[in-house]
């Protein structure tokens, strides 16, 4: 019966694409790319999942995401990241048990990268790359061992439209996330400062300290004024 319900292997995935009316922008990627053909060649054995960005959504992918000017092995990756590896109808995604997911750019890249995050979120699949979440809009083929699922957003690896780690220059070379911040001059002596016109010293006195010095001194000044005026009277008195 598993046997019946699976399509012939061979399924022309760009012709499904285009059967989709939706998907024009993806067909032509794929097939200039040529990894289209590496796709229907998994389509044996656990067969495979697809997540095709609608037109729309190539239409809103942000000018500074520049995907065409990117080198044909970097476009490759990035189609081979919309692919599962295996199998999933629409239930499975719904309810899967592992939402960390490799890709076939996984197997390409090396373990751990390039991974999608799947997930229920608001009653639809969500699917996290890091970078962007994008859903399930629609099915477009789904019969064992193939499924083709149209989605939001075009799927942004973080391995390679991520900001770069921030790494320390090597000595004697500038740049860099940590190479931009210089540490700022410090000064023991005040004369190196602009517009210091006072003795040198090791300490600068807080806002408002020699205003009240010099209150001090006023105050302290007119008393001792003060006091010598009632002696001198004394003084003429006696």
């Amino acid at each position: 019966m598993a046997s019946d319900s699976r399509p012939p292997l061979g399924l022309n995935i760009t012709k499904a694409l285009i059967d989709g009316h939706n998907f024009n922008v993806a067909a032509s990627m794929l097939t200039a790319s040529g990894v289209v053909e590496e796709f229907e060649a998994d389509e044996g054995g656990a067969g495979i999942t697809l997540f095709v960005p609608t037109d729309r959504a190539f239409a809103e992918l942000p000018t500074t995401e520049r995907l065409q000017s990117l080198p044909a092995d970097k476009k490759a990756v990035i189609l081979k990241f919309h692919v599962l590896h295996s199998y999933y109808p629409l239930g499975s995604l719904e309810s899967i048990v592992n939402p960390v997911q490799p890709t076939l750019a996984t197997e390409d890249m090396g373990a751990g990268s390039f991974t999608l995050n799947i997930s229920r979120v608001n009653g639809s699949v969500a699917i996290d790359t890091g970078i962007v979440q994008a859903s399930v809009t629609q099915t477009v083929f789904d019969q064992n061992p193939v499924a083709i699922f149209g989605v939001s957003m075009v799927l942004l690896p973080r391995e390679i439209f991520g900001k770069n780690p921030m790494v320390a220059p090597k000595p004697g070379e500038g740049g860099g996330a940590m190479g931009t911040a210089q540490p700022p001059d410090i000064s023991l002596a005040p004369q190196n400062s602009p517009g210091f016109s006072g003795p040198s010293s090791l300490l600068s006195s807080p806002p408002g300290f020699r205003e009240e010095i010099r209150s001090s001194a006023a105050i302290d000044g007119g008393r001792s004024f003060i006091i010598a005026l009632c002696c001198i009277g004394l003084y003429v008195v006696v």
